[in-house]
């Protein structure tokens, strides 16, 4: 399993590992600027601080490219997102996934078609946990 670099993200930082993780060979302050900049008004310079800090808490490594900083995320989208999901449902609901799922469920945010997913992907770990099980 992949290494997540210690501190947590917020909702901008993790928009700005998903401009990098969609550019083939990294993005570069002003790329990652322009993307986000194209959705609201912000800064570049408060991108440009936010990557720096994503680079030093060890969420981005960056390397030269033609003279400009090109700057890739260190982690993939899914262990990012992993992450997120296991600090928010320690945060929100006492580490319970179990609790998070009740509540999306009672909150109707959860279509029949998603419910099935939820269903099919349950089944399969559920079998893959039994088969791991078996093999010892």
């Amino acid at each position: 399993m992949p290494r997540v670099p210690d501190a947590s993200l917020t909702p901008v930082q993790f928009e700005i590992l998903e401009v990098a993780w969609n550019a083939a060979e990294g993005a570069s302050v002003a790329e990652i600027w322009e993307a986000i900049a194209a959705g609201r008004d912000v800064g570049r310079t408060t991108i440009l601080n936010l990557v720096d800090r994503l680079e030093k808490r060890g969420w981005l490594a960056r390397r030269k490219v033609e003279g400009v900083y090109r700057y890739r995320p260190t982690v993939s989208r899914e262990t990012a997102a992993g992450s997120v999901a296991a600090e928010f449902v320690d945060a929100f609901f006492s580490g319970s996934a179990r609790e998070l799922v009740m509540s999306l469920l009672g909150s109707e945010r959860i279509s029949p078609d998603e419910v099935e997913q939820l269903r099919a992907l349950l089944d399969e770990r559920s079998q893959s946990k039994k088969s791991k099980g078996t093999r010892k």
